[in-house]
């Protein structure tokens, strides 16, 4: 109780002193210099005056009479230049003097402020929290000023100031005070600290407005571009300077993006496809009309790169039927929410004016499609309301002039018409396949050997996959493979419908496993014999099966009868009431007991022979079920025993007579024959030609060194600027083999070995697309281990020279952007060729700090977060979609990044290629992220940017300051006050 009374009477004491010391001043008449030299007897060096409210006790002294004490005023000004008070301080002491009424106090603290407004800044750290609420309040006090001058004094004594007078200064002074981007980024900043009087000043704003109209009260100094400012306080409003990102004239990373995702996963989802091109359009600044545009070139691009092969059936699905649904998605997404009905998309108009200057592209595609292709295209669009049609008119007829001379080709075959055939035919197919089963087997069976002949099938697929369909195809494929296995006959049904049912809907189902991966087609957990049969026994590229694990549990009294069937030449099960899920588990111990019986000499080639054919002959979906039994037995056996189980596959695909053909016996041969080559493709030496590496798409058995392989892909495509599907499906093949370490790793080599910047941004656009086949693992091994690389390697560090340094910024913001939404916009279940990730020790990186030095950095990380979780920065702004979360692994990567960078930055104001690094990677991130900057950025220690200040501050701006933190949090907004604050005392400082 003593203590804190002694405290308080200390402090009263002190105060009584300054007032006594300010009565004897103007009782004396001490000059300003008088005045400094006796304060340091009750205020020691290094003490302010604020703690004692003397700013306070000197404009009460100044202000006590209807005029202003100019004496004691220069006092004050002293003070603050001595730094004995805080501009914080006399701004808020100002701010509460309210009495208008006495025109001469007003008019002289108007004058006050107009001599000490260029110098606002603060210069300790108790001011720091301070300044940008004072800043608010002397806006709000500026605008009473105006308002009471406007309002309250019609007519004023001859000798006092006139009404336009005080309504000239605090318009003058609200001018230049908005004029200031320091003082405008503290109002950011203070409006979100203080919300009920930043509302304040919005209304007397709106007044201010209301009263001009009607007073004849004119100020020669305009004040309403100040109210409108003030009226909108957002960082796009306030600062002046904020450099945006310009959209490239030409664009090199949508097409490959397309080409890989449609090869990681054909039947992605729209909505990631929008998630995507969003991206894309933060990255590259691009106008509605310009990704528009971009989307459907790239369609075009690849489409015309598979004309011809096996994908062109896909790629045409995909641009006639999946393009327009991207561009509708894409359109409404721009729209409010009162206005979601539309007849038509301006942006999708303008985004054909631009196409249209793609005059060879469009040539190519002209012949592709047999006609008008922008015609064509802009009828699909509008089906979806995106253009009209009198639009299509108008603009397909610019194109009707360069067509005579593809009259010749026939419109019919063109691939747009046969997929445009296949939409109506899947979806018959698979309204059969959803009736019930024991009605409709001899329709069904009619239906699947017309779905046999030719390339139906495969356009189906095609239209199943762009349509999101192929997961209902498979299941109802599934559903009827489980009915045609049972033994009970149906009554009035032969056996041999039944069977040929199993059959063809077997081999179906193989095929598209074989061409889409288990993981996109078949659901998790599935009891069907088919679905138990791929996870246990079917052999895939990336998936090898233990080939005694698929005969564990094998009723070997089934597989004598079955192996008894085929040797005797009694191989007609079709006929008979045959178990064909025993009969397909049995295939495989046939296959076995053959095998080991040719290899000890029991049985001769020729009985192999015979025998291989008599189960080829009793059903198609035998020969697949033994195929993959013998190259899972060839994935682990040694080479000197790979000749036996090779020539049995072999067998299977050899030719057949020609007199077994019935029940298109041809069509499911072939159906057959495909499907055992791919699994022997997989799993068995590539055949010895002089083709090129590229021939092989995805095999990983090549006479060439990987690191070759890759350096001879990448050419390619970077002297092409865009990837061809072969070489896409190479690059997938690389990744596997080498892992994303060391494909990345190879990437950024050959993307630094590049010295023009033209030729830089081609190669950096390539190699972020080129990445999206895992690039969530690729990112994160591109900041973990990459990165540091360059960092901390002396020999590597030399290549972060510019133009190369930015580059490789700009990639890694790429990436960590395009990471973040993969792991909000895509469940894992969407990748399906996702790979497992390799926990990497610690140990085996040395980035040159002490492990104690690591562990503080961490800990004030963690300390002092300038982003709180329940932020909207922090879990991303939403605006009505789903909200974007920062989730493990790629937080904990970015944490140790941040860690990284603070340790580099940290050096006492050193200059170096890390520190410009560093920098440019914050830019690039608050340039490129818009919205979701911050959110990248939550993990950013404190220390960070002030060290980057002290070391460079001619590359920031207020505007970079503002956008590297959260306003929304206490901590935030103490951040952006402590570096703008530092910024602003760089900038005072008289240069030498």
């Amino acid at each position: 109780m003593c203590k804190s009374s002694a405290m308080e009477s200390k402090v009263t004491s002190k105060t009584s002193s300054l007032k006594a010391l300010l009565l004897r001043a103007w009782r004396e008449r001490w000059s300003d210099l008088q005045w400094g030299i006796n304060i340091k007897t009750i205020l020691p060096r290094g003490v302010s005056g604020d703690v004692h409210n003397l700013a306070d006790c000197i404009l009460q002294q100044a202000l006590v009479g209807p005029g202003p004490n100019e004496l004691v005023l220069s006092y004050l000004k002293h003070s603050l230049c001595s730094q004995l008070v805080s501009y914080a301080a006399v701004l808020q002491r100002i701010s509460k003097y309210d009495a208008f009424h006495k025109p001469h106090c007003i008019a002289s603290l108007l004058e006050f402020l107009e001599m000490i407004h260029v110098g606002i800044t603060c210069r300790g750290k108790p001011e720091e929290d301070l300044l940008a609420a004072a800043c608010l309040s002397i806006v709000h006090w500026l605008l009473q000023c105006y308002y009471y001058a406007l309002t309250k004094v019609p007519q004023a004594p001859p000798l006092a100031p006139q009404p336009s007078e005080l309504m000239d200064k605090p318009a003058y002074l609200l001018k230049e005070l908005l004029a200031s981007d320091f003082i405008c980024a503290m109002l950011y900043s203070a409006k979100h600290d203080n919300k009920d009087l930043y509302i304040y000043i919005v209304k007397k704003c709106q007044e201010i407005e209301k009263e001009q109209q009607k007073s004849n009260t004119k100020c020669s100094i305009p004040i309403e571009d100040s109210l409108k400012k003030l009226c909108n306080l957002e960082i796009e409003n306030i600062v002046s300077k904020f450099v945006k990102v310009d959209a490239e004239p030409i664009t090199y990373c949508l097409q490959p993006l397309l080409a890989v995702q449609n090869l990681v996963n054909p039947s992605t989802e729209t909505s990631i496809y929008i998630s995507q091109l969003h991206m894309i359009q933060r990255l590259k600044n691009y106008s509605n009309a310009r990704l528009y545009c971009e989307v459907i070139r790239a369609c075009m691009m690849c489409l015309h790169d598979v004309t011809g092969s096996l994908k062109e059936s896909h790629w045409g699905g995909f641009t006639v039927l999946k393009l327009p649904q991207i561009l509708k998605e894409l359109h409404a997404s721009t729209l409010s929410g009162e206005n979601e009905s539309f007849e038509y998309s301006q942006d999708v108009l303008d985004a054909f004016e631009l196409l249209l200057r793609y005059t060879p592209l469009l040539d190519k595609m002209d012949i592709i499609w047999a006609g008008n292709s922008v015609q064509f295209l802009l009828n699909e669009l509008q089906k979806v309301n995106l253009v009209t049609e009198k639009q299509t008119i108008q603009i397909s007829s610019r194109r009707d002039g360069l067509l005579t001379p593809l009259q010749k080709f026939d419109p019919e075959k063109s691939i747009r018409t046969v997929i445009m055939r296949a939409e109506p035919t899947l979806a018959g197919f698979l309204k059969t396949l959803n009736a019930e089963y024991t009605k409709i087997q001899d329709a069904l069976l009619s239906i699947f050997f017309q779905v046999l002949s030719g390339n139906s099938f495969e356009l189906m697929l095609s239209v199943a996959t762009v349509e999101g369909k192929l997961k209902i195809f498979v299941s109802r494929l599934i559903k009827f493979n489980e009915f045609s296995k049972q033994v009970g006959e149906v009554p009035g049904k032969t056996p041999t419908t039944r069977a040929l049912l199993f059959e063809i809907s077997f081999l179906m189902l193989c095929s598209i496993v074989q061409t889409y991966g288990p993981e996109i087609v078949l659901e998790e957990g599935g009891d069907s014999f088919f679905e138990q049969w791929v996870r246990d026994c079917m052999p895939l590229k990336d998936k090898p099966k233990s080939p005694y694990k698929m005969l564990q549990n094998l009723d070997t009294t089934k597989v004598d009868m079955l192996l008894s069937q085929i040797t005797s030449g009694d191989s007609d099960l079709k006929s008979s009431n045959t178990n064909w899920q025993v009969s397909c588990q049995s295939a495989m111990g046939v296959a076995k007991e053959l095998l080991y019986a040719w290899e000890s000499g029991v049985l001769s080639a020729a009985d192999v022979k015979r025998a291989l054919n008599g189960l080829r002959a009793a059903s198609f979906c035998l020969p697949v079920c033994a195929a993959a039994w013998l190259c899972a037995y060839m994935s682990i056996t040694h080479q000197e025993s790979l000749l036996k189980p090779a020539n049995m596959v072999q067998q299977f695909i050899s030719p057949i007579a020609n007199d077994e053909m019935q029940d298109n016996y041809k069509e499911r041969s072939s159906f057959m024959f495909q499907i055992i080559r791919k699994m022997q493709y997989d799993y068995s030496l590539p055949s010895q030609t002089k083709t090129k590496v590229l021939t092989v798409s995805h095999s990983i058995t090549s006479k060439y060194p990987i690191l070759e392989q890759l350096q001879q892909i990448w050419q390619g495509i970077y002297q092409r600027g865009w990837i061809n599907i072969q070489a896409t499906q190479s690059l997938e093949s690389l990744l596997k083999t080498g892992g994303p370490l060391w494909f990345v790793s190879n990437l950024v080599k050959e993307l630094l070995k590049i010295q023009y910047q033209e030729e830089l941004d081609r190669s950096l656009d390539l190699i972020f697309a080129i990445l999206h086949l895992d690039i969530e693992n690729s990112t994160l091994d591109l900041i973990n281990n990459v990165l540091p690389q360059y960092l901390y390697n002396s020999l590597q560090g030399k290549k972060l020279i510019e133009p190369q340094s930015s580059a490789l910024a700009k990639l890694c913001v790429y990436c960590i952007f395009s990471s973040l939404e993969y792991s909000n916009n895509s469940p894992q279940q969407t990748n399906s060729r996702k790979r497992a990730r390799k926990d990497i020790d610690p140990d085996d990186m040395d980035i040159g700090m002490p492990a104690a030095k690591l562990l503080r950095l961490n800990e004030a990380i963690d300390a002092n977060s300038m982003f709180s979780s329940s932020s909207p920065q922090a879990q991303g702004t939403s605006n009505g979609q789903k909200s974007i979360v920062l989730r493990d692994p790629l937080l904990s990567a970015l944490n140790g990044l941040f860690t990284n960078f603070n340790f580099l930055a940290g050096r006492n104001g050193e200059v170096s290629q890390h520190t410009h690094f560093i920098l440019q990677f914050l830019q690039l991130t608050v340039l490129c992220g818009k919205d979701r900057a911050r959110l990248v950025l939550q993990k950013m220690p404190q220390t960070l940017v002030p060290s980057l200040l002290k070391a460079l501050p001619e590359f920031f701006t207020t505007d970079l300051l503002l956008r590297l933190y959260d306003v929304q949090t206490i901590m935030g907004r103490k951040a952006i006050a402590r570096d703008l604050c530092m910024l602003r005392n760089i900038q005072l400082k008289p240069t030498k």
